[in-house]
């Protein structure tokens, strides 16, 4: 083995690693200038490789394919310069996996004679600006992404196989396969102490890359934290009873191991893992670090050279940009010069435009583009997130605060480490409440679902576009509101008693239950969007039910409020909402927004018979609260002889809903 310098570049490649977008850029300096790829796709040669390659991180695949790539390659002198120690996390599916690969094919020995070929024409191929060094190390890529069903015992081992698989095919790649026999050990720690020892004897130099380093611990702290504590947390001061734990101690030693150099950089979306593990506090976090601020996320700029390259340009290319921006940019880390654009996502656009000609045409026309078309599947975030969040005391008042102004306030700051049990299991006292709050804020910072506003006020987050709004704040919104057994109760068991109970779950998290202004239409949609948030697992959802009846002679058409059907019943609810100043006794009195939950709070202590007495002003007429019930009941009576014509066999359960300001009221009609 030559006296050469070892890189050993621990790759956490994942199952999904196929999916992630292999585009993200990397930018690196706010005073650098951006050096484009430019090669421009000819529309007139056969598509035997997408010229967009979505789902692509092999970063040697696209340049030998000559696809599309923005130049990041002016980061490398960065990193070079910077601690020798790194961590950084982003969301997921924003290029952390692309970035790696290049990095990979700037330093691995084995592409010294391929250099010219993967980087001519990035900024890193002028030889002015290529560092020291390019091309001065061995690369060992490891594989994290066992399954985690079976027991704590069984992932373990899985682990220690799949290291040692990739040590195996380390040397195997390198030429060293004789060394294998004495490098390999049942324990893959162990094995990764003998590689280390090997290039010790070599005078050679040891740098870790590690990307998704926390997607295998991020399945198991969601779906089993019991075992997520046992393979990761372990026991506290036994780091030997953690095998994540006793990895990063092994990489900790590596750096006083007696190496000639050592470095790493780990990549991962939340700094949740590495703390559970032992926080390996040797490393520098540079995820908030100004320099960084643009290490990886598009550009507008990035964005108008992918289109200019298949031909789209000036109008046309403003109509798909304006779409882009708003459904993939916002987003903004310390340091960004530039708002940046979901990589992933707009990769995944530039991808439909090219094969979607009805999309195209749409979208260079300047007509408006649904949701639907923006999304992508491979960017959802994981409903164990979302039950997470959840489950925290805070997350239902910073929903609050979003849904009503797009922004939310940070107490101190993004919190750059934390862990596990300060999401899922904080303390409550009033003490803990504002770290509470920075930790849950910054547990849907890392995730995408929050971003820092133009101009980096450190002090808020805000929403960055409208994916984040609709496909992430409004799913969290309807988990918080609800879940699944409060709706079985109801269903088994539909008293008026659980009706309220399953109201008042959705309802008390809406703010605007103390607005003036909320109808009957805002009372029923609230109430429809918690329902159907749960999938409709256990029951068909239709609202606004048209019946027809023949009365003297003639057809009326009436809508039932909202209609709930099982395989053995059916579920008619009509609401009726009386506004607080449609009550004649708050008539006369204004109240400013922030007043109306302690004024109206006060009728919950208010009986129902004195409820039902309130004079009310109901359609420019005086009535009572009383007679609006009734009237309702008998309305919703004729529904549910309607509905037993045609849901025969079922049976059928009316029930009349009157919201007076804040208290409910609840009639079964029989």
């Amino acid at each position: 083995m030559r006296k050469s310098n070892l890189f050993v570049a621990c790759l956490y490649n994942n199952s999904t690693f196929k999916n992630r977008n292999p585009f993200v850029v990397y930018p690196f300096i706010a005073t650098t200038i951006r050096s484009f790829s430019t090669t421009i796709h000819d529309l007139n040669q056969p598509n035997t490789v997408p010229y967009f390659p979505y789902g692509e991180s092999n970063f040697e695949s696209i340049r030998r394919n000559k696809q599309f790539y923005v130049d990041k390659t002016h980061l490398i002198p960065l990193l070079d310069k910077s601690s020798k120690q790194l961590f950084f996390v982003r969301p997921p599916r924003w290029g952390k996996s692309l970035l790696l690969s290049m990095l990979q094919s700037y330093y691995d020995i084995n592409k010294k004679e391929q250099f010219n070929e993967l980087f001519d024409g990035l900024w890193i191929g002028d030889p002015k600006n290529q560092t020291s060094l390019k091309n001065e190390y061995y690369i060992l890529n490891l594989d994290f992404s066992v399954e985690v069903d079976g027991s704590p015992e069984n992932i373990k081992q899985a682990l220690h196989e799949s290291i040692n698989a990739d040590i195996a095919r380390f040397l195997t790649i390198y030429n060293l396969e004789d060394d294998i026999p004495k490098i390999i050990s049942p324990d893959a720690l162990i094995s990764f102490e003998n590689l280390v020892t090997t290039m010790i004897k070599h005078k050679s130099k040891l740098m870790v890359l590690i990307d998704e380093y926390d997607r295998f611990a991020n399945k198991l702290m969601f779906e089993s934290p019991e075992k997520y504590k046992h393979i990761v947390e372990g026991k506290r001061g036994e780091a030997t009873s953690s095998l994540i734990r006793s990895f990063f101690e092994r990489l900790k030693k590596t750096s006083r191991a007696g190496l000639t150099d050592f470095r790493s950089l780990i990549v991962g979306i939340t700094p949740i893992a590495i703390a559970d593990a032992s926080g390996y506090n040797v490393a520098s976090n540079i995820s908030q670090s100004e320099e960084f601020g643009d290490l990886v996320g598009f550009t507008e700029n990035d964005l108008r050279t992918a289109l200019n390259n298949i031909g789209i340009v000036e109008n046309h290319q403003n109509n798909a940009i304006s779409i882009m921006k708003k459904f993939y940019n916002g987003y903004h880390f310390p340091g960004s010069t530039q708002s940046l654009f979901n990589p992933t996502l707009s990769m995944h656009f530039l991808q439909k435009l090219m094969s979607k000609s009805r999309f195209k045409s749409a979208v260079i026309g300047g007509k408006d583009i649904g949701l639907e078309d923006m999304i992508d599947p491979n960017t959802d975030i994981s409903e164990n997130v979302f039950a997470t969040l959840a489950t925290t005391p805070a997350s239902a008042s910073i929903v609050h605060q979003l849904t009503a102004t797009n922004t939310v306030q940070l107490n101190a700051a993004i919190v750059s480490s934390f862990k596990l049990r300060d999401i899922i299991d904080p303390p409550t006292n009033e003490e803990n409440s504002k770290q509470i709050w920075d930790h849950t804020l910054s547990f849907m910072y890392y995730h995408g679902m929050l971003t820092f506003p133009k101009g980096l006020d450190s002090s808020t987050l805000i929403i960055p576009n409208e994916i984040a709004k609709l496909q992430y704040l409004e799913q969290l919104k309807r988990i918080i509101s609800l879940n699944e057994s409060i709706i079985e109760k109801f269903i088994n068991h539909p008293t008026e008693d659980n009706l309220k109970s399953l109201l008042w779950t959705i309802l008390k998290q809406q703010e605007t239950i103390y607005d003036n202004s909320m109808s009957e239409g805002g009372l029923q949609g609230s109430i429809e969007a918690a329902l159907r948030a749960q999938k409709l697992k256990l029951f068909d959802l239709t609202a606004e039910k048209e019946y027809k009846v023949f009365k003297n002679g003639k057809e009326y058409s009436y809508r039932s409020d909202l209609v709930i059907k099982t395989a053995n019943d059916v579920f008619i609810i009509e609401f009726k909402r009386v506004r607080p100043n449609a009550l004649e006794e708050y008539s006369r009195l204004n109240f400013f927004p922030s007043t109306y939950k302690t004024v109206f709070k006060k009728l919950l202590q208010v009986d129902e018979i004195s409820l039902l007495s309130m004079k009310v002003k109901w359609n420019t007429e005086p009535t009572t609260v009383e007679n609006i019930l009734n009237k309702a009941a008998i309305q919703v009576k004729e529904y549910a002889q309607h509905e037993s014509n045609i849901s025969k066999g079922k049976t059928i359960h009316a029930f009349v809903v009157v919201q007076v300001a804040w208290p409910l009221i609840i009639r079964k009609v029989n």
